[in-house]
């Protein structure tokens, strides 16, 4: 159950991974104005689209993922299709957020102990977090079920510098550069401190460096994060990098749960081992 343990961390850290606008170009506003702004904006879009890349150190092995994907935000919904690369073997796999649930549909005859017909694996964040002490939930909904962990923890951005002018598929941006301290990001939000304050326990990250590229409009184009030496599962260190590029707002997303008889619970899986 190793690798499952090890898809579970990739997959939460995938997941946790995400008011008002502004008229002013991102370009003429301060840089940690600008984010906050254009991470406001993008939330109150409600829907997009987003392509995911992540690349990872865990355990002592490489993997590599990309996935494309479909979110509503306000509802907390989404759904995204994903490749990952581990030791030269790609492996593809469906994700579905109906959060405080994530339903994972990974490839025939991977994890042990999958009933037949049941290819769903529900996590129950809920019923995770309070095993390992610490809300995922809450985490969650930090991040607006979007892939890039979280539109709102660039609240916490400090250190922004604008480092040049760049397009993003086909778009001209600015991009920034700078540092969510996690601690500013509790104190900024106080119903969110006893989360993060766990997350800081138990990952040993305060700070994570962060890039964001933001169009005219204000909208969040491409988000870069870096998770540098974290603990995940138990106490194994993890180094992980994803950029996500956001694009279609306000398109119609429809998300259906996996029908009841073709899900297994993931705690059910881990007792069965």
């Amino acid at each position: 159950m190793r690798s499952l343990g090890i898809l579970l961390a990739l997959v939460l850290a995938l997941a946790a991974s995400a008011c008002g606008g502004s008229s002013q170009p991102a370009a003429e506003q301060a840089p940690q104005d600008a984010i906050v702004l254009a991470a406001a904006k993008t939330k109150d879009a409600g829907t997009y689209k987003a392509d995911t890349t992540a690349s990872s150190e865990l355990a002592g092995q490489t993997f590599e993922m990309s996935g494309t994907g479909e979110f509503d935000g306000e509802n907390q919904r989404g759904q995204m299709t994903m490749t990952t690369s581990i030791a030269g073997q790609d492996l593809d796999m469906e994700m579905v957020y109906a959060l405080p649930a994530i339903y994972v549909r990974y490839p025939p005859g991977l994890l042990p102990g999958m009933p037949a017909g049941k290819p769903w694996v529900k996590l129950d964040l809920e019923k995770l977090g309070r095993e390992a002490g610490l809300d995922l939930n809450q985490l969650m909904q930090v991040g607006q079920s979007d892939p890039s962990q979280g539109l709102q923890f660039l609240s916490g951005a400090s250190d922004v510098q604008s480092v040049g002018q760049e397009d993003v598929r086909g778009v001209p941006t600015t991009h920034y550069k700078g540092t969510v301290d996690l601690q500013a990001l509790a104190e900024k939000n106080p119903a969110l401190k006893d989360s993060v304050d766990q997350l800081i326990q138990q990952s040993g990250v305060t700070e994570v460096p962060i890039e964001v590229w933001i169009d005219d409009e204000g909208f969040v184009r491409r988000m870069k994060q870096s998770l540098e030496g974290a603990a995940a599962g138990s106490g194994v260190k993890m180094d992980l990098t994803t950029t996500t590029e956001l694009y279609d707002f306000g398109t119609d997303v429809n998300v259906e749960e996996p029908p009841a008889d073709q899900v297994v619970d993931f705690s059910e899986l881990m007792g069965q081992s």
